[in-house]
C-alpha cells in the first residue's frame, strides 16, 4: 500500500493537496473511503482499487504499518498540524508533504501593522488572515483573559459579520483596528 503524509500548520494549503487527491482518486474511479482495517481487508477481496483517508496518524503503529504492506491501493495520512520528525521517521511513509505556514503570516501576527497587513495580502487571502488575527487574539486572551483583551475579539467578530452582510469592507475595516491598537 502506498501511504502519503500531508501535514503542517497551513491547513488550507493541505486541505487543497488532500482535495486534488481525492478528486484524481474519483476521476480514476476508486473508491473513496475513511480508513479502517476492516475496509481495506473488504477492498482486497472485491478487488476494487481503493483510496483511504486517515485523520489520526496515531493509529498506525508499526504493526499496522506491516500488516498493510499486504494490500494494494493508496492511503492518505492528513493531519491538521506538524507530525513530529521522530514519528515521521520509524514510520517510514511512501512519501511526506510538509505545508507551513509562510514566515511573512508569522511575523505579522508579531507586529501587526498596516503596511504588514498589506504585504501579506499579497500572498494571502485577507479572510484568512482575518482568522489568523482571530487566531491570535484568542491565544493573547487565553494567556491573559482581560477586558481589553476581550473587547478585540469582539471588534474583530463584529468586523467579521459587517464584511459578510456587506455593510463594511473588510480590508479598510482591519486597517482601522490596526490603527487603533
Amino acid at each position: 500500500m502506498k501511504i502519503i503524509v500531508l501535514h503542517g500548520n497551513d491547513t488550507n494549503k493541505s486541505y487543497e493537496r488532500l482535495t486534488v487527491f481525492t478528486n484524481e482518486a474519483k476521476k480514476r474511479g476508486w473508491k473513496v473511503t475513511d480508513f479502517s482495517l476492516e475496509e481495506i481487508t473488504n477492498q482486497t477481496l472485491f478487488g476494487e482499487e481503493s483510496f483511504f483517508i486517515l485523520k489520526d496518524y496515531k493509529v498506525l503503529t508499526k504493526k499496522v504499518l506491516e500488516r498493510l504492506k499486504k494490500y494494494e491501493g493508496n492511503l492518505i495520512v492528513y493531519n491538521t498540524g506538524k507530525i513530529p520528525a521522530p514519528t515521521l521517521k520509524t514510520l517510514n511513509f511512501s512519501k511526506v508533504e510538509l505545508f507551513e505556514l509562510p514566515m511573512l503570516l508569522w511575523k505579522f501576527l508579531d507586529n501587526m501593522t498596516v503596511s504588514g497587513l498589506h504585504e501579506l495580502i499579497k500572498t494571502q487571502a485577507i479572510e484568512y488572515v482575518l482568522a489568523m488575527i482571530a487566531w491570535k487574539f484568542k491565544q493573547n486572551y487565553l494567556k491573559n483573559p482581560s477586558e481589553k483583551n476581550a473587547n478585540l475579539i469582539s471588534k474583530l467578530a463584529e468586523i467579521d459579520v459587517k464584511s459578510k452582510t456587506g455593510r463594511a469592507d473588510l480590508l479598510l475595516s482591519l486597517d482601522l483596528l490596526l490603527i487603533s491598537l
